[in-house]
């Protein structure tokens, strides 16, 4: 296991499955003020850590041993029910607090004639949830 978001998403490989993700990208920011002083240059004042967010892309294919629309809508209703949870990557959580799905883009790749979907590229936005 590489590890899960909450208890819906496991990222995983074995001969079974493929379920994984790339271009995770994790940004960090401050909050800051700024107060006018006349005759002079701004005062700027920090007011704390911003919240994190985090961005990743997760390729679903039915070849892997995943079914990419039972994995579209599980995670579309976690990103509409504002669900928060701990994003563990290597049996350690990243950041110290639970991240909500902000959205989620779809793009439907193979679709066979059947209607059955085959293979789907999701892009997941998170921000830290505090």
């Amino acid at each position: 296991m590489i590890g899960t978001l909450g208890s819906k998403i496991v990222f995983e490989t074995s001969d079974q499955r493929i379920f994984t993700f790339q271009d995770m990208t994790l940004e960090a920011s401050s909050r800051w003020s700024s107060h006018e002083v006349a005759l002079t240059k701004p005062k700027r004042e920090y007011l704390g850590p911003g919240a994190k967010t985090l961005s990743f892309t997760i390729q679903l294919s039915a070849t892997h041993g995943v079914k990419p629309r039972a994995t579209l809508d599980a995670i579309t209703e976690m990103v509409e029910k504002g669900n928060a949870e701990y994003l563990i990557i290597g049996l350690r959580p990243v950041g110290e607090n639970p991240f909500c799905l902000t959205s989620v883009s779809q793009t439907w790749d193979t679709v066979f004639a059947s209607g059955e979907l085959y293979r789907a590229t999701l892009s997941i936005s998170l921000e830290e949830y505090t």
